[in-house]
């Protein structure tokens, strides 16, 4: 566990703010010549995080954002009346965790969002549901057995190992019957696909589970009226220009200048690079100079797969009443992994059920209109219900590893790769070229927070202070 600092202070009229940092007291490194104008490339909470506190520190920053819309992969939508998370949801470990003491500073409600007391399970190659005890000896199996055998399993098996040779040595080591065999397995690649967003080959087990953890259980919470709502506090008060895709960024030891595919370009002292790392995976922006060859290499090595959802919102959760409150569906074929089904009426969204999409079951997704996608999602809430489902009277379907904004869900470390590799990312070139973004540090990569806490260490080292203050920017009235 890691203790986060945060203090009070008051300010201009008409302005709150709260003193955050990342983690750590020491100043950050690396800045060459006077901070006097920062462009941000990106719009999600690390791009906007940086700019919030440059500007509460009185620093001119522009953010640029492609899309037409702020947040990036906090993506809330309204889906019939109910807001819903088509990216991330929770706020995991919540207590000491910043994102969390974000939502309460800047008036956000949370609740508890944790599934697990009340879930049941579906073995469709069975045909029947599981006991309760059955649930709960899977449960136990993926947040204890698993994770706590790996410090057997790691040396045995070698640092190249991938965390499907840890799951295929765990069970095989079991003595399972083969039904509780087969479900073993599929939720363990599960596990490990809902982590990685990847295939369980395509991480290592070495670095599985390197990130620290805050207090709290896992699941921890959701913001009341989603995510939108930290992302637009963040954003209240900054200079946000949407719509502008940037396809260049030329660094001199003088400044830089970011230009848009439009031909409008923006000048600063320093720039700030806050895109996924599926969209530096595509080469872009472009960068003059070109990025170092480790740099490159690293966002070579690194991985950034798959996740998504198909979210259904009905008239009433009738799942529930049919005993399904949230359910863990294992599929027929065992290859397949679990399907998580999350209903979201549990924690005050309405009538909706989101299935938890992970990368080797994406592909029925892919390509699939949403109708399509949406009866792959109500053949298996069929099955596990044991009738006809009614139709949804709203649906929707992401694909965000078709966005050319995200290029895919988050970062994991695959066999081969190191948690250096995250690190460098996040290291300053030239002393005007900086990095954000939950792939740019290896203490909490691929979370929400982590990208939060990137942009708090990249305002740290603009600003060349300890710690640095956030919340809405409101302009006094004279």
């Amino acid at each position: 566990m890691v203790t986060w600092h945060f203090t009070t202070r008051r300010g201009d009229p008409g302005l709150t703010a709260e003193g955050f940092d990342d983690g750590r007291t020491d100043v950050p490194g690396g800045v060459a010549g006077p901070v006097e104008r920062v462009v941000v490339v990106g719009a999600g909470i690390a791009g906007l995080t940086v700019a919030n506190a440059l500007t509460h520190s009185g620093v001119e920053c522009v953010v640029l954002e492609a899309r037409d819309r702020i947040g990036g992969r906090l993506h809330t939508v309204d889906l019939a009346g109910s807001p819903v998370d088509l990216g991330g949801s929770w706020i995991h470990t919540p207590v000491g965790n910043p994102m969390r003491a974000f939502a309460e500073q800047v008036g956000v409600p949370c609740r508890s969002a944790n599934p697990l007391p009340e879930l049941a399970g579906f073995d469709c190659g069975e045909g029947r549901r599981l006991s309760a005890a059955e649930i709960e000896a899977t449960i136990s199996m993926q947040l204890e057995a698993f994770p706590e055998a790996l410090g057997r399993l790691r040396p045995e098996l070698g640092p190249g190992a991938s965390a499907a040779d840890g799951i295929e040595a765990f069970v095989a080591s079991a003595g399972l019957a083969p039904g509780p065999a087969r479900r073993a397995r599929q939720a363990l690649y599960a596990l490990v696909e809902a982590e990685s967003a990847d295939l369980a080959e395509c991480q290592s087990l070495r670095w599985m589970w390197n990130e620290i953890e805050y207090d709290g259980h896992y699941f921890g919470d959701m913001p009341d009226g989603g995510y939108r709502r930290l992302v637009e506090a963040m954003a209240t008060g900054v200079d946000v220009r949407l719509g502008v895709d940037v396809a260049e960024i030329a660094v001199s030891a003088s400044g830089a200048r970011v230009r848009g595919a439009d031909g409008t370009s923006e000048e600063g002292s320093h720039v700030v690079v806050a895109v996924p790392l599926g969209v530096l995976k595509r080469g872009a922006p472009r960068f003059s100079p070109a990025l170092p060859p480790d740099r490159l290499a690293a966002v070579e090595r690194l991985g950034f797969g798959r996740y998504e959802k198909v979210v259904l919102r009905f008239d009433e959760p009738f799942w529930r009443a049919a005993g399904l409150p949230h359910v863990l569906i294992f599929p027929r074929d065992p290859g397949d992994p679990a399907v998580w089904a999350v209903g979201q009426d549990a924690f005050g969204a309405g009538p909706v059920l989101a299935f938890q999409v992970f990368h080797s079951a994406a592909g029925h997704l892919l390509g699939a209109t949403q109708d399509a996608a949406a009866q792959w999602a109500l053949d298996m809430l069929a099955e596990a219900t044991g009738g006809p489902c009614p139709a949804p009277a709203a649906v929707a379907v992401t694909s965000w590893a078709d966005d050319p904004y995200s290029g895919g869900a988050y970062t994991h470390i695959p066999p081969g790769a190191d948690p250096a590799d995250v690190d460098l990312l996040g290291k300053p070139i030239g002393g005007r070229l900086l990095f954000a973004g939950e792939h740019t540090q290896s203490r909490r990569m691929a979370y929400a927070d982590g990208a939060m806490t990137s942009g708090i260490r990249e305002a740290k080292r603009l600003l060349s202070q300890p710690g640095v203050h956030l919340g809405p920017i409101f302009t006094a009235r004279t």
